[in-house]
């Protein structure tokens, strides 16, 4: 958790298995743009997770994506 809420800083990423780096890898590509997975990426992701993973995991992202996105458009505050 650490790693995933930028408390850890860059030790606590360092520190998780070679996976779950990828898939932060992965997640902060899709942020920036989809299209720019790059192969060398998905060989990564495949090397730690099956291909229904991979679906899972880029359910996950873009659904995140799209609420962030609902959300800041319309301004809608977190709730506490």
């Amino acid at each position: 958790m650490e790693a995933v809420q930028d408390r850890g800083g860059r030790e606590a990423i360092a520190a998780l298995e070679p996976g779950w780096r990828a898939a932060l890898e992965y997640a902060d590509v899709i942020h920036r743009a989809g299209h720019e997975v790059t192969d060398q990426l998905y060989g990564r992701l495949r090397a730690a997770w099956d291909e229904g993973q991979i679906v899972e995991i880029t359910l996950v992202i873009g659904m995140t994506e799209y609420f962030n996105r609902f959300n800041d458009s319309l301004r809608v505050e977190p709730t506490k």
